[in-house]
């Protein structure tokens, strides 16, 4: 079974979050090689580590890590546009997740709780 795991998850695993870094490294252990995420995960990660001044090799990272990275794509964003229970991040989150028949989503946001998938954290 593959899940999505969203960016708070590999964020709070990267920088060892020091309130859910282990949970994170927890649920990456237990499903890498079967994890799924959009290119939009990566360039969120970008900006964020790229505010800190840290340069990693984002792709080389979560492909050692067992995540394969989805293209974002217009009819992706169509869907996620349409979405109005979620703001367009994360709708375009559900909406990878739906395009590739997911529906397990690693994510300590509340805001996956709106709409019909597992939220796992």
């Amino acid at each position: 079974m593959r899940v999505y795991v969203d960016v708070n998850v590999l964020y709070y695993f990267f920088t060892a979050n020091e309130e859910f870094g282990e949970r994170a490294e927890n649920l990456i252990e237990k499903y890498s090689g079967d994890m799924v995420t959009s290119a939009l995960t990566v360039w969120q990660l970008y900006i964020l580590f790229r505010r800190q001044k840290r340069k990693l090799s984002l792709t080389d990272i979560l492909s050692e890590l067992g995540i394969e990275i989805v293209p974002l794509t217009i009819e992706i964003l169509r869907s996620a546009e349409q979405c109005k229970k979620l703001d367009l991040e994360d709708a375009i989150h559900y909406s990878t997740m739906k395009a590739y028949g997911v529906t397990t989503i690693l994510s300590n946001d509340r805001d996956f709780d709106k709409v019909e998938v597992k939220r796992v954290f």
